[in-house]
């Protein structure tokens, strides 16, 4: 085990470091002893040198060769100078020592010089002995290495004694490692005096308070697996239960499905809760879904049908057994008469409430089939259907992926073009603009209405792609002519930012600012969305007209109108066509353009299919008019002709 214990690194670290220094050391010393003494040898040989070469060149200008001669025995004397040799041209005066044998050597020359001149008059070379270098090397080097060895065995001694002091670390490392809080045991070396006393003493008391913590942390576990235990018991009655109904919730009825494989299951959907909670807010909203909530428990004493909360407006009844599709319809029926009689106060104001049933039986696809049923129903505006094979739900599934195909295709061909129904003035007649209508060309040159794709477009990724095209053919086309056009936005296009962007580049590219209208549908709810507000203003600084389209249509709000400071409003369609038979479209029309003319917004209507209706609505007042009396949408327009 404490072959990789920190003691046996540290001993080790010491040693590699220790060694390590001492070889730098060693390698450094030698390295600058011998050069100091080589340095040392060779300086004494230039002093040499330096010292005779002036006697020479004093007796070579005076011609004394006998003084020459003498100045080299003596120099030969010197046991450290194996040979001298001094030369004036051709002549040579040379003296060889018998120690010439010692090869190890290195010679020092000078050039000899006329006295206080700088004139050559020959050259000294002095073969210097390298042996006393080599004595004092050899010297050094036994006194480096009897320091190295005694340094060694203080090293070893050292770390011999380190050894000994980590050693009652690593016995009480080791007793360390089989501790158990259980079994109490005394730690070694308690009784000396010094630092390892120290902590063995100090872990003998922490054992004692370990063995009590760990006794009183067993009892906290236990009441903390029991508050667990309490816990997981409400987590998992959450889970399954709705919070603010106190019913049971999706999770619990996909649960009792599954448990009783077949059944029957009802879905209730309350109609327009959405405005409840905007209208009186969403406190008042809430108190209303538990009130319903409790009012069909009363209804329903007993285990089954089972009621659920499926979502914020959608409550569930589920059946443990299969019902047939009479028994259904006949409990669907007094369920509903029951709900309709149900009555709910708000600040002493009587509410009630509407709802829309979907039901499925004998099926092991309950909840997606009773789906289906309840948005068949919603769509159909009855009141409630059961599931039924007949529906082909396939079919239309089949059909809209089908029609997804045809509108990629006829995006990738270029098959989307802008068709045109030019709008009129009814006092004097003359042409006011078009309105730019979506038309999808098919493989056989037909064109076809967005009724027929429009919402599938919506519901795939092709709908932006849609909106493009036809605002930039459409502008395109404009660009070229004097006269004002108008093109529907939904407020899926205002926002989404994207579409928003290309919009204003669109505008500024044709620069078409004071020629385009925006025609905003009513029936979207346009009143709930703020961003909507802002866009409007955004485009009407640039100069964009704005007309609300469809008005009429659903639940028209004439306040919203004046916020939106709007410049158009155009009448929905089926006020118009029969407003000829249709007294109570004749007043809402007339309200319509009372309050536009007071607004000073003008007014369109839309279905204008023969003169009949022209007159009434040019008596009643509407500025402009379009339907097939018009003129009906053409890929052409008279400004084609006349250009």
């Amino acid at each position: 085990m404490f072959k990789t214990s920190l003691s046996n690194r540290i001993l080790t670290y010491f040693f590699l470091i220790t060694f390590s220094i001492i070889l730098a050391a060693y390698i450094v010393l030698e390295s600058i002893t011998k050069r100091t003494f080589y340095e040392t040898e060779l300086e004494k040989a230039k002093l040499i040198v330096k010292t005779v070469t002036p006697l020479i060149g004093l007796d070579l200008f005076l011609g004394l060769e006998d003084n020459i001669d003498n100045i080299l025995n003596e120099l030969i004397k010197n046991e450290n100078i194996l040979a001298v040799t001094v030369t004036k041209g051709k002549k040579v005066f040379k003296k060889v020592s018998k120690n010439i044998a010692d090869s190890d050597s290195f010679i020092v020359s000078k050039d000899i010089l006329r006295p206080n001149s700088d004139k050559v008059l020959g050259k000294i070379e002095i073969l210097y002995s390298s042996h006393h270098y080599k004595k004092l090397v050899e010297k050094y080097k036994r006194a480096l290495y009897v320091f190295l060895i005694i340094l060694l065995i203080f090293i070893l001694m050292f770390g011999y004694y380190l050894n000994i002091l980590i050693k009652p670390l690593k016995n009480i490392a080791k007793d360390l490692e089989d501790y158990e809080p259980k079994n109490i045991k005394k730690f070694r070396y308690s009784e000396k005096n010094d630092e390892i006393g120290a902590i063995s003493k100090a872990l003998n008391k922490m054992q004692n308070k370990i063995v009590e913590y760990s006794k009183r942390l067993e009892n906290v576990n236990k009441i903390l697996e029991k508050k667990v235990e309490i816990k997981t018991k409400e987590l998992k009655e959450q889970l399954y239960v709705d919070a603010l109904t106190k019913l049971p919730n999706r999770f619990s009825l996909i649960k009792d499905m599954k448990k009783f494989k077949k059944g029957s299951l009802i879905i209730i959907n309350i109609d327009d809760f959405k405005q409840i909670n905007d209208f009186f807010g969403h406190e008042t909203g809430d108190k209303i879904l538990k009130g319903f909530a409790n009012r069909l428990r009363h209804l329903i004493k007993t285990d089954f049908p089972k009621i659920y909360r499926l979502s914020g407006d959608e409550f569930a009844l589920f059946f443990n057994k299969s019902m047939s599709k009479g028994d259904l319809e006949y409990f669907i029926d007094i369920l509903l008469q029951k709900i309709e009689n149900m009555t709910f106060l708000h600040n002493e104001n009587e509410l009630n409430i509407r709802v829309t049933v979907g039901a499925s039986t004998d099926s092991l696809s309950l909840l997606e089939e009773a789906d289906i049923a309840l948005k068949l129903a919603r769509k159909e505006s009855v009141p409630y259907k059961i599931y039924d094979k007949d529906f082909n739900i396939e079919k239309q599934y089949k059909e809209n992926m089908e029609w997804v195909k045809k509108i990629k295709k006829a995006i990738d061909k270029d098959r989307i073009e802008p068709y045109f129904q030019p709008i009129y003035t009814t006092k004097d007649f003359k042409l006011k603009g078009y309105e730019c209508l979506m038309r999808l060309i098919d493989e056989d040159g037909k064109a076809i209405t967005p009724n027929f794709f429009l919402d599938i477009a919506k519901k795939s990724r092709y709908y932006t792609y849609l909106t493009r095209i036809m605002f930039e053919k459409s502008c395109r086309y404009f660009s070229k002519f004097d006269k004002t056009f108008s093109i529907n936005l939904s407020i899926e296009d205002i926002l989404n930012q994207k579409t928003v962007d290309f919009i204003k580049e669109t505008l500024d590219r044709y620069d078409v600012y004071n020629k385009i209208i925006f025609e905003i549908v009513e029936s979207e709810g346009i009143e709930n969305f703020e961003e909507v507000s802002i866009f409007i203003k955004d485009m009407k600084r640039r100069g964009v007209k704005i007309a609300i389209d469809d008005f009429g249509s659903g639940y028209s709000n004439f306040e919203y109108l004046a916020k939106l400071t709007i410049d158009y409003i155009k009448i929905d369609g089926t006020l118009i066509k029969n407003i000829d038979q249709n007294r109570d479209s004749r007043v809402v029309v007339e309200t319509i353009v009372d309050y536009a003319q007071k607004k000073n917004i003008k007014t369109i209507a839309e279905f204008v299919t023969d003169k009949k209706i022209f007159e009434i609505v040019k008596d009643i007042g509407v500025d402009f008019v379009q339907g097939y009396y018009i003129g009906k949408p053409s890929p052409k327009t008279s400004l084609d002709i006349n250009r």
